[in-house]
């Protein structure tokens, strides 16, 4: 399961934790345990919060719209802002770049009179690098939620498909969304990986010439070969 069955999953087993008020005492423990364990992911005011899985919700358009539902209007707010710092992250590189093969040309941004005698903080905010990172920011914020506007009224089953067909609509937010969709949920399919190369490689088996790599992928995709 991908990253982005995280968020889901959590959410659901909470509300099936709120149906049971027959046995009140020993349901309200555990929704105070599941508080506790998972605030790191289901609140983002709390100080241990980790934005990804929230943010691989939202950019899997077939379970995104659990994020758009008003009651986790907070969580929705957080992975956009952890995607849009993101890009700004990938952004400061290219626009550097832009400017440094610029130099020579004529085009300059000027201040206002106003702020003319506030000489370092006038420079920083009509530097070409500032004001092109803020155009490349705003460019990505609008695909952002030109994206949840669409999956807000679209119904779709299959996540890498929507992105494969859609990469040149969404050019700046398809390559994060392919690599956090990418992401497992747990590290048990790893685990399992790595009892079959233990397997793989017992002593009956030394004398095999086939690589590791390929008896293994054979192995695990025995079910798509048969």
């Amino acid at each position: 399961m991908s990253l982005s069955s995280i968020i889901p999953s959590l959410l659901d087993l909470e509300c099936h934790l709120t149906q049971f008020p027959s046995t009140q005492t020993l349901t309200s423990s555990m929704l105070k345990d599941f508080k506790n364990r998972f605030t790191s992911i289901l609140h983002p005011h709390s100080d241990q919060y980790n934005p990804i899985p929230a943010a691989a919700c939202l950019l899997d358009p077939t379970v995104a719209s659990v994020l758009l539902a008003p009651e986790f209007t907070a969580l929705q707010n957080a992975a956009k802002s952890f995607i849009i710092s993101l890009e700004g992250e990938s952004v400061l590189p290219n626009v550097v770049e832009q400017n440094d093969s610029q130099q020579g040309s004529s085009q300059s941004l000027t201040s206002p009179p106003a702020l003319k005698k506030f000489k370092f903080l006038s420079n920083i905010l009509c530097s070409p690098e500032n004001s092109t990172a803020s155009q490349a920011q705003g460019a990505f914020s609008a695909q952002l939620n030109r994206y949840l506007e669409e999956i807000s009224s679209t119904c779709c089953t299959n996540s890498l498909q929507f992105w494969r067909e859609r990469r040149h609509v969404y050019s700046s937010i398809a390559p994060l969304a392919e690599d956090l969709l990418a992401a497992p949920a747990s590290q048990a399919y790893v685990e399992r990986i790595f009892s079959v190369c233990g397997l793989l490689t017992a002593g009956r088996r030394n004398r095999m010439q086939k690589s590791l790599e390929m008896r293994v992928f054979l192995k695990l995709n025995k079910h798509i070969l048969d």
